[in-house]
């Protein structure tokens, strides 16, 4: 690592995240952000707005954007849901330029991240995963806080 301060090291991981996921984004058509929301879905199934919103933190508003924008793309349809009628559900849609990039993308970076944790005990490991797991619920909790932030609002009025 270029640098062992515990601060400028996350800042350095958070940036190197943000910026490989952003240039696989690109490789989409997509932004980071709405790639992202393809991988919500891809984990969760079939889901309602609503549910995204609550999964990422953002504004059930910034939510409605980005599946306008992915369904126009052609990564994502609106269907109703059979629950609920008056609900539709954002599902996957099969045969998109993501089952061809993902994979090319993905693959290698699972083969060396496979290899990396073969560096590593099964005791540090399991630190590393409770530590992910919480730096992740912690993140979320701050994207809810900073979209829900009168400065977030007044800036996109």
């Amino acid at each position: 690592m270029a640098n062992e301060d515990p601060t400028l090291l996350g800042r350095e991981f958070t940036a190197a995240v943000v910026l490989f996921h952003e240039a696989v984004g690109q490789a989409l058509g997509l932004s980071a952000a709405d790639r992202k929301c393809l991988d919500v879905l891809d984990r969760l199934g079939a889901v309602s707005a609503g549910r995204i919103a609550q999964e990422t933190g953002l504004t059930t508003g910034a939510i409605t954007g980005m599946i306008d924008r992915l369904e126009r793309a052609g990564y994502v349809e609106r269907r109703p849901n059979p629950d609920d009628r008056r609900s539709v559900l954002v599902v996957l849609r099969p045969d998109t330029p993501r089952d061809e990039v993902l994979p090319t993308v993905f693959g290698p970076l699972g083969q060396d991240m496979a290899e990396l944790a073969t560096r590593f005990t099964a005791d540090e490991l399991a630190s590393i995963g409770r530590y992910l797991g919480a730096t992740t619920e912690i993140l979320k909790r701050h994207t809810a806080r900073v979209v829900s932030s009168p400065r977030s609002r007044a800036d996109r009025a």
